[in-house]
């Protein structure tokens, strides 16, 4: 009883560190074969604008995500070269602001009433953080990687910035490479 409540508090403190609620997930073609990917390249950054002064033209955010991305990415033996590439990986971030309303459950014996009776209203900053990866020689989408998050204290906190972008790209690494299938 004690190590599964010792267990379980080591668990819940460890999701809490960053106290980014993140969500992430990844698509993918079913029939690609990963193997022998062994190399990569950034692709040209995109004119799209981020929709946030604080990482538009951020070198300091790039550099960061990049280290997540090519850590991710050696784990599955991938690394970066600038010479004959077999994979080219693009990124794209943006930001925006975000109103949630959630309504209380008075039946279970919830209540706010702040914004109403039995309402939450919760405004944040939500990053989303798209990887791509497409092959070098057709540039055909192999694998789309995704993550959002509540971005607002990492903007302010470099600290917390390094720990949301590598939680947050683990995460959408996280079943990296995918098993090809063939169909049937």
């Amino acid at each position: 009883m004690r190590i599964s409540l010792a267990v379980s508090l080591a668990l819940i403190v460890g999701a809490c560190a960053t106290g980014l609620r993140i969500q992430a997930g990844a698509d993918y073609s079913n029939s690609v074969d990963f193997g022998p990917y062994t190399t990569f390249e950034w692709d040209e950054p995109d004119e799209r604008p981020v929709g946030d002064p604080r990482l538009e033209n951020n070198e300091l955010f790039e550099t960061r995500l990049h280290a997540a991305v090519a850590f991710e990415l050696s784990r599955s033996g991938i690394r970066e070269s600038n010479s004959g590439p077999a994979l080219i990986v693009h990124h794209h971030a943006t930001v925006r602001n975000r109103v949630d309303v959630y309504e209380a459950d008075a039946q279970a014996g919830y209540s706010s009433t702040e914004f109403g009776e039995g309402t939450e209203v919760v405004q944040y900053d939500q990053g989303t953080v798209l990887v791509d990866l497409a092959d070098a020689e057709t540039r055909d989408l192999l694998w789309r990687g995704w993550a959002q998050f509540d971005i607002g204290r990492a903007l302010s906190d470099p600290d917390v910035m390094v720990e949301a972008i590598n939680e947050a790209i683990g995460r959408m690494f996280e079943d990296f490479p995918p098993t090809p299938r063939t169909p049937g």
